[in-house]
């Protein structure tokens, strides 16, 4: 007969149990508290209520998830987890912004939290306690939990797989605990469906398995393996199949690989996102533009997986065209995902230091640049532990590979951090243990190990300038479409006061131009001409300005300038190019521009016809042929 437990045992069990959870609880009311300060000073930002970037087309997504049906009409192009949380969001309680953001700080609080109980089985609870606090400080994590792009589910799942493989640890050679392998399966195939690259952490896992447990005999590792698998399946067929049934052939998860393996390796790539179409930076233009670019070179429609194994082929014949360029630029992305500099596109990091204080001091100590070298100080110190340090470095280094192999994002690394910041809480730990017991030499040779990998990581390699200023000047857009001029204003000045750039003066004139401020806006249009001379649009607008002042000639010579370099840029130049001459009585000149005008496609016969500016040109019989026509 099985004795019950006492009252004083059960009580005893549960003191023990709550000395266990509060520390944990302690971090993640910790993380919670510095998400909802960072919350509460960028609430009144316009930022705040801007979707920037690939934040508005998940945004877009979401919403025809929720007005269409689950279940949608296409093969998946990009990967899907996030843009059905959200639409999960906008279902359970509405599409609102602030909403997203509370759930995502809960999320990324939990994130700490299970980091924090991983640190403590694969080095001790203190080094998991340190790990899971520097994930509630560090300063990207606090700024992408608050970002309206996956980043924060990225986080989650890394530190949810960490969390999940440090209890396949220590186990004695049998088949114990079988489900826990169906979990780390199930989560790595969430994970991809967030992030596409973690799909390399699939092999890099098998690797593991079967070096960690290589004495408990093939049988077992195989079981352990099937598991694995098991747990794979479970979210990837539901995916593949609904991919089969609205595209009509199997895509695991997303047909990108194609695209974006080109965009990241072609002959011009640099490292950093280039649209495939100069100009078509924008989500809109990043399926269609793959589709038909694709299928004008190959002369026919293909299929979602056609269409990515002809940028993937087109990629490989690069590289193989040049193989000593395309190890260089590798090494450049390796270097650059190793770089403290957090790189981004549509909206940075370096913007929203100034939006919150708490952020920027953040910003200052908790940070790529600072904690790396403590994490090559924590391996070097933890080396003893190599059983399971290899490991994570080998996943480590795996997932920045991943990185490398395509172009080079903040976002795009940041799920890797959450092994760095384990790494660098084992050298904080470590640390203090050989100072406290006076143990300097191994603390001497682990710091000069951590050195090259300091001056390496803060090197000034990708410029913050750079980096911040499109976020300002992209608010400063928004701000314009929305018709808050003053608004747009100061952030288009913003941004051209961080890193001086053609774009944000076009725009500064056009903003002045809608003030009634022409000559404001000409020194805005000159700027962008001075910037960068082969900006045509700013060069038209400075001319549409002068013209509008009375500074014909001016203006003329502006219109000359940029269809002497792209001819086919807009007939209606060669028409007001015209209209000016014959006004001037060069009458000549003025058939000769309006016969260009017509040539390249100007059709207005009817302003022909009648504009009294060509009234001049009437007389003239080449005239009188050109409207006969």
């Amino acid at each position: 007969m099985t004795k019950k437990p006492s009252r004083l045992e059960s009580a005893s069990v549960s003191t023990s149990r709550l000395n266990k959870a509060w520390p944990y609880a302690a971090i993640f009311l910790f993380a919670l508290v510095i998400r909802l300060v960072y919350l509460y000073e960028i609430i009144d930002q316009p930022i705040i209520s801007i979707l920037l970037g690939d934040a508005e087309s998940y945004d877009a997504w979401a919403r025809e998830i929720v007005l269409n049906g689950w279940v949608g009409e296409r093969t998946f192009y990009q990967a899907p987890f996030y843009p059905y949380f959200l639409a999960l969001v906008y279902t359970i309680g509405s599409r609102d912004f602030i909403l997203v953001r509370l759930a995502q700080i809960l999320i990324g609080s939990a994130s700490c939290v299970l980091l924090a109980s991983a640190g403590a089985r694969f080095f001790n609870k203190k080094t998991g306690l340190i790990a899971g606090c520097l994930l509630a400080l560090y300063a990207p994590a606090v700024y992408f939990d608050l970002l309206m792009q996956k980043a924060v589910l990225g986080m989650f799942f890394m530190c949810l797989l960490l969390f999940l493989l440090s209890r396949t640890t220590g186990q004695p050679g049998n088949l114990r605990q079988p489900g826990i392998w169906v979990l780390i399966g199930a989560c790595l195939a969430c994970f991809a469906l967030v992030r596409e690259n973690a799909l390399i952490l699939i092999p890099a896992i098998g690797v593991w398995l079967i070096i960690l447990f290589r004495n408990d005999g093939l049988q077992r590792i195989f079981a352990k393996s099937l598991f694995l698998g098991v747990g794979l399946c479970l979210v990837f067929l539901p995916v593949t199949l609904r991919n089969y049934v609205v595209g009509g052939e199997f895509v695991l998860t997303t047909s990108q690989l194609g695209p974006n393996f080109y965009i990241g390796n072609n002959r011009d790539a640099t490292g950093f996102y280039e649209p495939l179409v100069e100009g078509h930076s924008d989500w809109k233009f990043e399926r269609s533009d793959a589709k038909e670019l694709a299928e004008a070179a190959l002369g026919q429609e293909l299929t979602p997986n056609q269409i990515s194994d002809y940028w993937l082929d087109k990629a490989i014949k690069d590289i193989r065209d040049n193989p000593l360029g395309w190890l260089r630029l590798m090494g450049k992305k390796w270097l650059m995902v190793w770089n403290s500099t957090e790189t981004s596109d549509s909206e940075s990091i370096y913007a929203h230091y100034r939006f919150s204080r708490l952020l920027s001091l953040l910003g200052q100590v908790f940070q790529f640049g600072v904690l790396l070298p403590i994490a090559i100080l924590g391996i070097c110190l933890s080396w003893q532990n190599r059983k399971h340090v290899w490991g994570l470095v080998w996943l480590w280094l795996c997932f920045a590979g991943s990185v490398a192999l395509f172009f080079v994002f903040a976002r795009y690394r940041h799920p890797m951090n959450a092994i760095t910041l384990l790494f660098a809480a084992s050298g904080l730990a470590c640390a203090c243990h050989l100072f406290v017991e006076k143990r300097f030499k191994p603390l001497a040779l682990g710091v000069l190990a951590a050195i090259p990998f300091a001056v390496c990581a803060n090197w000034p390699l990708v410029s913050r300038a750079k980096m911040e200023a499109p976020t300002h000047f992209n608010i400063g857009y928004e701000m314009e479409r929305r018709n808050q001029l003053d608004a747009a204003k100061d952030a288009y000045l913003l941004s051209v006061a961080i890193d001086s750039n053609t774009l944000a003066y076009n725009n500064l004139g056009m903003v002045a131009m809608k003030q009634g401020q022409p000559k404001e806006a000409i020194v805005y249009f000159s700027d962008a001409v001075k910037t960068k001379p082969n900006n045509w649009n700013a060069r038209v607008n400075l001319g549409i300005v002068l013209s509008q002042m009375g500074r014909k000639a001016e203006a003329i010579e502006q219109y000359k300038e940029v269809v002497r370099n792209e001819p086919d840029y807009n007939p209606s130049l060669y028409y007001n190019i015209a209209c000016y001459y014959a006004i001037e009585g060069q009458l000549i000149r003025g058939l000769e521009w309006l016969q260009k005008a017509v040539s390249h496609g100007y059709d207005n016969w009817e302003l022909i016809r009648t504009d009294p500016d060509l009234q001049n040109l009437r007389g003239l019989p080449e005239y009188r042929n050109l409207i006969s026509r």
